[in-house]
């Protein structure tokens, strides 16, 4: 429902506002490497040392502004609901407790979502850091934090 709401979204707005700019350069390849077994599967594997060096990343990474300013354009428009979206996906997993399932569908959520809403985006980096937020949020809030490998994720999401 909501990836078709914002299909809705895009063609409403495309058709008050111009287009707008993409800051990223990343091909598809390099999405889909970062998504299915670079640098974001990193984060799906739990130690406790992956625990410590995330929050020392997270103290030192740049902050996501979410409710910034945007611009009249399409593109500007649609990132700034996406990402009060995900910023409201992200609060709601803050307050729950996962079983391995739980963190397990979460994987797959932001595994779909990241490959789906990174057209409409200015800013890729954004995406990834939020969906990631949300995973990381997930394994920290689960009781069996057991996740899912990669190669399974996208066999669950490929089209049938």
């Amino acid at each position: 429902a909501v990836v078709s709401t914002q299909s809705t979204g895009d063609t409403q707005i495309g058709g008050l506002f111009e287009e707008g700019i993409v800051k990223t350069t990343n091909s598809d390849s390099s999405r889909r490497a970062l998504s299915h077994g670079g640098r974001a599967s990193s984060k799906y594997k739990y130690t406790p040392s992956d625990t410590e060096s995330s929050l020392l990343n997270k103290l030192f990474s740049d902050q996501v502004e979410i409710f910034g300013e945007i611009q009249f354009t399409k593109l500007s428009i649609l990132t700034g609901i996406i990402k009060i979206g995900l910023k409201a996906f992200l609060e709601s997993v803050r307050l729950r407790t996962f079983g391995k399932f739980g963190l397990q569908q979460i994987q797959v959520d932001v595994y779909y979502l990241r490959e789906y809403l990174w057209r409409f985006v200015e800013e890729e980096r954004l995406l990834n850091y939020l969906l990631e937020e949300v995973v990381s949020s997930a394994m920290d809030r689960c009781v069996e934090p057991v996740t899912m490998e990669p190669s399974v994720i996208m066999l669950l999401t490929e089209p049938s």
